[in-house]
């Protein structure tokens, strides 16, 4: 019995980890990873802005491109960009998919930036650059 109760909490602890990563939420940020200081352009059309929506019921909620999230052991992530051009991964609680976008329950606020459809080869701390002639094209495009 004492050596069940042992493996028991042996197996606890090594499946902590992966409870608490389930959890989602905001966690303390990453070390950079071997990859940090790569820069990877991305077209304009590859970043969201995190957008708020009102529902029928006066409810607001969040909404992200469906594409942006990455769904990694049981667990849904995305690329946010900071303020240096970075990308960092984060944990989401996310809800429904309606259409093309997915209700972000937290882990982002509004006006944040994601990667949208990222690449396998994007990695945590890659600074990204931005196609500005891909942005112009998009601009005039709506403008249209």
């Amino acid at each position: 019995m004492k050596g069940m109760n042992t493996r028991i909490i042996a197996l606890f602890f090594l499946m902590l980890p992966a409870l608490l990563a389930a959890c989602g939420g905001h966690e303390k940020e990453r070390p950079a990873s071997p990859s940090a200081g790569v820069t990877a352009p991305v077209a304009i059309g590859d970043i969201a802005t995190v957008t708020e929506s009102v529902d029928g019921s006066g409810r607001k909620r969040l909404l992200v491109p469906a594409s942006s999230i990455l769904r990694k052991a049981g667990t849904d992530q995305v690329f946010v960009v900071g303020p240096d051009s970075t990308v960092s991964l984060r944990w989401v609680s996310t809800g429904h998919t309606l259409g093309a976008s997915t209700i972000v329950l937290s882990g982002l606020a509004q006006g944040e930036q994601v990667v949208e459809s990222p690449s396998a080869e994007l990695r945590e701390g890659a600074r990204i650059t931005i196609d500005t002639h891909t942005q112009d094209r998009a601009k005039e495009a709506q403008h249209q």
